[in-house]
């Protein structure tokens, strides 16, 4: 019986107190994830070159994406290496500010001076600006991992140092360990 009395006298203060609790809690996290949210008024600039028919610098609401891109360029050339493309560039994928969407040409020289159909393995691999044939020539790089380093790069920008290819997806300390002497930035 006093157990049951206490319960009534204290029934009030208690689900005050809860109450007072679930506001704050949801007043909190309401304004936690307004802060974490970009702006949707935001603009991009995006650099998109390549083959597309007019490659430049184009402004872009934030949330657009390489496919977007690749419209407001005017389309893809008939010279595009599309199968590379297909391999190596998630048109789906969301546009960075300050970022860049590049389009691999058929037969196109890289910046080794080698065509994208061959590398040479004996040179260092530059994986800021290597296409994907050449990222391909790393040891235990294949396609899909060579789609996802120019992927990274699209979406956060180039390496600042050789570590920071651990940062894409699939890509080990055990392979980055393999290939670190054959890579620059």
């Amino acid at each position: 019986m006093k157990m049951v009395k206490l319960l009534d006298k204290l029934a009030l203060p208690i689900g005050i107190v809860l109450l007072i609790s679930l506001l704050a809690g949801a007043y909190f996290l309401n304004r936690t994830s307004a802060d974490a949210k970009v702006p949707e008024n935001q603009q991009l600039m995006v650099d998109v070159a390549g083959a597309v028919n007019n490659p430049g610098v184009y402004q872009f609401d934030n949330g657009a994406i390489i496919e977007d891109a690749i419209i407001k360029a005017g389309g893809l050339t008939e010279d595009a290496d599309l199968s590379l493309i297909a391999l190596t560039i998630n048109r789906a994928a969301l546009l960075t500010n300050n970022g860049k969407v590049y389009l691999p040409i058929i037969g196109a020289k890289d910046t080794s001076g080698s065509t994208t159909s061959s590398a040479n393995p004996t040179k260092l691999v530059n994986i800021n600006t290597a296409d994907a044939n050449t990222l391909d020539t790393l040891p235990g790089i294949g396609p899909v991992y060579a789609g996802r380093i120019i992927d990274y790069r699209q979406q956060h920008g180039n390496f600042q140092r050789k570590e920071d290819l651990q940062k894409v997806s699939g890509i080990s300390a055990s392979t980055y360990n393999n290939i670190k002497d054959k890579i620059t930035i």
